[in-house]
């Protein structure tokens, strides 16, 4: 482990406390836990026979299809000590391999993020020492009429084609790139409200926005796919309603973390609070 990430598992532990030592009071502990991490879907296995307790705990079981679903926080000591406090056998294999098998699962079924990214410019310590968590996250942005310059990752405008760009994860468009911002309003709002069309830097008093690659560690929210699928759709009746002037869309990762507990994502280009939204 590199010092940040060893860091990173030291402050989680430092906000989460100590492990709880009784039944009495877990389904207040685990509560207050879901504010630091966003729960995932772990699958019970039947031979738990551990739905009744855990709801009597407070936790959250779905039914659905012949399967059992836990939400619990992406925290395996939690995950090993509530089993262990209720009275169920224990994990097969701990509970961070399950949670970790859980949040891979999500993570492939939510597809991977864009090859290039906005530069990662606030380092996971700096997002810490921010009041930020270190759980870094690429959400997807889709940029209309633009091209790379591969020598150096110049992004560039096509011509005087106009330039579109929306998050997919936020659904809504884009203000401007550099820095990144997002609308008031979404994108079945963005019509009525006016699609803004941005203007790229360049020039000789302000260098053109470079990109890099996507950082390999970035998470994928659980989601993408789905909101991937809602901005392409947007985009296409744009470019109808617009004769065809929007041209090809390139797909952009924009790296942000998620809050410590409640409250706003921040940006990780240029260090801003943007609007709230889950991640998980």
């Amino acid at each position: 482990m590199t010092p940040d990430e060893i860091a990173a598992v030291l402050r989680h532990q430092r906000a989460r406390g100590p492990l709880p030592s009784s039944a009495e009071g877990l389904s207040a502990w685990i509560a207050a836990l879901q504010h630091q991490l966003p729960p995932v879907a772990v699958e019970l296995q039947s031979q738990w026979n551990a739905i009744s307790r855990l709801r009597a705990a407070g936790l959250v079981v779905e039914e659905a299809e012949g399967k059992a679903i836990l939400r619990f926080p992406p925290d395996g000591d939690a995950l090993d000590r509530t089993f262990a406090l209720l009275g169920l056998p224990p994990i097969e294999g701990g509970g961070a391999a399950a949670l970790l098998s859980a949040t891979e699962r999500a993570a492939h079924a939510a597809g991977s993020a864009p090859a290039v990214s906005l530069p990662l410019r606030v380092h996971p310590a700096k997002a810490c020492a921010l009041g930020w968590s270190s759980e870094l996250f690429s959400l997807t942005l889709l940029i209309s009429n633009v091209s790379l310059r591969e020598e150096d990752g110049a992004l560039l405008t096509k011509d005087s084609a106009p330039v579109v760009a929306v998050c997919a994860e936020y659904d809504r468009p884009l203000t401007s790139l550099d820095p990144p911002g997002v609308a008031s309003y979404r994108l079945d709002e963005a019509r009525a409200q006016g699609v803004p069309t941005l203007r790229l830097s360049g020039g000789w008093f302000r260098p053109p926005l470079r990109l890099e690659p996507t950082t390999r560690n970035a998470r994928i929210p659980a989601r993408r796919s789905e909101a991937l699928a809602r901005a392409e759709r947007f985009l296409d009746e744009l470019d109808e309603a617009w004769q065809r002037r929007l041209g090809s869309v390139l797909e952009v990762a924009w790296p942000v973390y998620r809050p410590a507990r409640a409250g706003p994502l921040l940006d990780a280009v240029v260090g801003r609070p943007l609007p709230e939204m889950e991640l998980r």
